[in-house]
């Protein structure tokens, strides 16, 4: 038994700690921001169909046509950005930190006792 081991362990753990909660609140900014296009590009493409179904007597029909168009265009990247790909994936990376904390405690508990086998799959699960 190696007493090195313990702050091994809690040095890695506490450097993969820190990296998957930068990580987090990457994800959640970037999520905030996709939410925003999302709901723009979603009310553009109903605006869009229902001026142009309102109005499809007195509008010109190349207006009908590009009012068409953008809400066809609104629609398609609305599309492009898959908000629940995202949020499973928010919900991934918050799994995984939690799972780190947990090896950080386990490490603090143990106080140095643990094996060279038990030092390794703290440091190879990952």
């Amino acid at each position: 038994m190696n007493p090195d081991y313990k702050e091994k362990a809690k040095v890695f753990l506490t450097r993969r700690l820190k990296e998957y909660e930068k990580k987090i609140i990457v994800m959640k900014c970037k999520r905030r921001a996709v939410k925003a296009i999302f709901v723009i590009c979603i009310t553009l493409s109903i605006t869009s169909g229902t001026v142009c179904a309102t109005l499809v007597g007195c509008l010109p029909p190349a207006a009908i046509s590009i009012l068409s168009t953008c809400g066809a265009l609104a629609t398609a990247i609305s599309l492009k950005f898959n908000l629940k790909g995202k949020k499973e994936e928010l919900t991934l990376a918050i799994r995984e930190l939690e799972t780190i904390k947990k090896k950080v405690d386990y490490v603090i508990s143990c106080n140095g006792d643990f094996t060279e086998n038990e030092f390794k799959q703290i440091i190879d699960n990952r």
